[in-house]
């Protein structure tokens, strides 16, 4: 008798645990890839990594032929093979499903002559032009030569993490300007990405097609929250809090954080530096 009160008390007490351990948030560490779960319902300090990871943009439609038969291919290859830098497709024109507001005014950000499909390194295209033609490789070329100098620069350090609870990711992420001097207005931005979005694509092998990397959100605007040396902590570093409600048509598994820092530069917007947690 006493043995079977001993084996009840047990599975009370695991059931218990198994219960707390239920209701507390998934958190998703700094400079992580990987979920732990977390027993406080605060966020963690965020922890910093120098590192440039230059942000890679993809300016794409599905209505764009070029795009499809080239820019696509291009952006994914490239990614595979730069395992360092920040990917982000931005979905314009044609009346692309994954349009957004923020995808709009990124593009609209750029200068010279616009069109799709173009691939940015930061603040550089990268699409080389021959009798208004790409030139494939000759800008496949400038795209590795454009990535290998913006690593050679030291750029501010970026860092984030989430906690998940059901559809609510409260976030958290930041800059830290360690041995750099801040000079003029900064903006830090945090995009809700994912990944596997099936949407047919014109000039494609293959329909529907998956497309990657693609903004569905942000925290505070297309360029994020703005800030300037003044408003950077004792320590030169300056984070910033924000709660996403995901959509029920995106898909959490393939969804997760890009993080952007942006230089004011007179009206436009200069790509710093990359960071994207999964």
């Amino acid at each position: 008798m006493k043995q079977n009160i001993f084996i009840i008390a047990v599975l009370f007490l695991l059931a218990s645990s198994c219960k707390k351990a239920a209701d507390n948030p998934v958190t998703t560490q700094p400079n992580s890839n990987s979920n732990n779960t977390g027993n406080s319902s605060n966020l963690s300090e965020l922890v910093y990594t120098k590192k440039t990871s230059p942000v890679f943009f993809d300016y794409t439609s599905t209505g764009c032929p070029g795009c499809g038969s080239w820019g696509k291919p291009t952006f994914y290859s490239v990614i595979k093979s730069q395992p360092d830098i920040t990917p982000l497709a931005v979905h314009i024109k044609y009346g692309d499903p994954m349009i957004t507001d923020e995808s709009n005014a990124i593009a609209a950000n750029r200068y010279g002559s616009i069109f799709t499909p173009q691939l940015w390194i930061g603040d550089s295209n990268a699409v080389l032009l021959n009798g208004g033609f790409i030139s494939g490789q000759q800008s496949i070329d400038r795209i590795n030569k454009l990535i290998s100098e913006a690593k050679t620069q030291t750029q501010p350090s970026l860092a984030a993490l989430i906690q998940k609870s059901g559809n609510n990711w409260k976030v958290k992420f930041g800059t830290s300007f360690t041995d750099i001097n801040p000079d003029g207005e900064y903006s830090l931005a945090c995009y809700l990405t994912e990944d596997g979005i099936e949407a047919n694509q014109a000039s494609s092998a293959s329909n529907p097609t998956i497309h990657n990397h693609v903004i569905r959100a942000s925290a505070g605007g297309a360029f994020g929250k703005s800030f300037d040396k003044t408003t950077l902590n004792t320590k030169s570093e300056i984070s910033f809090e924000h709660s996403f409600e995901l959509s029920e048509k995106y898909k959490a598994e393939n969804t997760y954080l890009t993080v952007v820092l942006w230089k004011k530069a007179g009206a436009r917007y200069i790509p710093l530096n990359g960071y994207a947690l999964k």
